[in-house]
Formats: C-alpha cells, sequence, structure tokens
C-alpha cells in the first residue's frame, strides 16, 4: 500500500515523542537519542510502504527506532584493555540511599531493564508489543520487568 509523504509526516508527529523517549531510553545521551530518532525517521521514511497495517505505525515506527538505537550504541559502544584498568582503584558504591525522582531511578537500571520498563509503562505498550519492537521473547520482557521493579523499590525505598 502507497503511503503519501503527508500522511507519514503525520505519524511521526503523532509518535515523535514516543519514540525519543525510547531512543533515550537505551542511548545514554540526549544528543545521541535524538540523532537515532532523526535517523529512524529516515529509515522508516524509506520503507514506508512495507507497512501492512496502519493500526500498526506506532509500533513499527518504535521497533525500527530500537534498531537504529541498537545498532547505534554498538558502533559507538567504547572499549578499554583490561590491562589499562590494572592500577586503577575500583569505582565506589552507589549510594542508593539518595533521593531519586522514578524518572532518574529508571535511568538507572541496565539498559534492558530500562528499554523494558519505557516502553512498557511511559509508552502504555503491552508484552507483546514489547517483545515484538526489542525482538525478544514475551517471557524475557516479563522477566526484566520484575527485575526492574525489584530493582526500583530497592533504590526508592528510604
Amino acid at each position: 500500500m502507497e503511503m503519501s509523504q503527508e500522511r507519514f509526516t503525520a505519524l511521526v508527529v503523532e509518535h515523535q515523542n514516543a519514540m525519543y523517549r525510547t531512543a533515550r531510553s537505551i542511548l545514554h545521551t540526549n544528543e545521541d537519542a535524538e540523532d537515532a530518532v532523526q535517523e529512524a525517521i529516515c529509515k522508516a521514511y524509506t520503507h514506508r510502504n512495507s507497512l501492512r497495517d496502519p493500526a500498526k505505525a506506532r509500533t513499527w515506527l518504535l521497533r525500527i527506532t530500537a534498531n537504529t538505537c541498537y545498532d547505534q550504541y554498538h558502533k559507538r559502544r567504547p572499549t578499554t584493555s583490561l590491562s589499562d584498568l590494572a592500577g586503577e582503584l575500583p569505582a565506589p558504591e552507589i549510594d542508593w540511599a539518595e533521593q531519586f525522582s522514578l524518572w532518574e531511578a529508571v535511568q538507572q537500571l541496565p539498559d534492558e531493564q530500562r528499554a523494558v520498563v519505557t516502553l512498557f509503562y511511559y509508552e502504555g505498550l503491552s508484552v507483546r508489543e514489547v517483545a515484538h519492537i526489542l525482538a525478544i521473547s514475551q517471557g524475557a520482557v516479563r522477566t526484566r520487568l520484575t527485575r526492574a521493579r525489584a530493582r526500583l523499590r530497592q533504590v526508592l525505598e528510604p
């Protein structure tokens, strides 16, 4: 089915905030998230006619965004030789007793848990949709949500 440029633009405008939140949950800086969203929009535009069901446009855009973020994350991931760290002191323990807002606490989660929490709670997607976007099983989504909730309880309890 042929999608007009106007219809595509309307879909992107409608879902741009969700795309950005998804990108920010995977990547660590606002700039990287903005770059990933721009790249995802370009990819989606190129393949806009592959969207078979317009009702699934949000999931389709978020899947493209997540895949773009993972590609970007793996390309830019810095590597350090363990021999370079031999003389370094271990990092101090994080003081979890500090007060965090919920979003700050979510940002402290490991990448896998942060992405699942953002898509499930902030974007309101179902477990099935999250699994499809992140290309993981529904069981993996549930497991990551359970672990993320437990970690958030630890961080947020005084």
